[in-house]
């Protein structure tokens, strides 16, 4: 437990929050919020509006610049990195650009799934040696089960 003493110089869990003696707290005027709440909603009614118009391949683009306008003014208002160290405003935007990259690297295999399947089904792995490069001949290619003759009839008497 930490101590009166220790919470009111900015130690522990009391009153100082634990964030240490430098920090300083943000409070904005209700202008800010206002404001932040007209922009999001000026760009919220921009999102809807160019939804119901057809730019072609564009329109996934358009998409994604307005919610980024929106993260971004959500991101230096109510994260405060407007106000905060550049450091940590350039830690959040590698952040993003490192998960840029991981989705980038996700599509770019889903636009290629389904291509090796031709392939394999055209020249299969020989099972004996899969490492030597070389493919299986003809016999072990998969072969179709054979059909199972049809049921006899059953015999009646007359």
């Amino acid at each position: 437990m930490s101590t009166h003493a220790e919470a009111a110089a900015g130690h522990g869990h009391g009153h100082g929050h634990g964030h240490g003696a430098d920090h300083v707290p943000h409070v904005l005027p209700l202008k800010v919020y206002i404001a932040t709440w007209l922009a999001l909603l000026v760009l919220t009614v921009v999102t809807v509006a160019v939804s119901y118009v057809d730019l072609g391949a564009a329109n996934l683009a358009v998409a994604m610049l307005i919610a980024s306008m929106k993260a971004g003014v959500v991101a230096l208002i109510f994260m405060h990195l407007k106000w905060d160290l550049k450091f940590h405003t350039l830690i959040f935007l590698s952040s993003l650009i490192f998960l840029a990259i991981f989705i980038g690297f996700t599509m770019f295999d889903t636009n290629n799934r389904g291509r090796a399947e031709a392939l394999e089904a055209e020249r299969p792995a020989n099972m004996k040696a899969p490492f030597d490069g070389k493919r299986a001949a003809d016999d072990w290619k998969i072969k179709k089960p054979k059909a199972a003759p049809p049921p006899a009839k059953p015999q009646t008497s007359e």
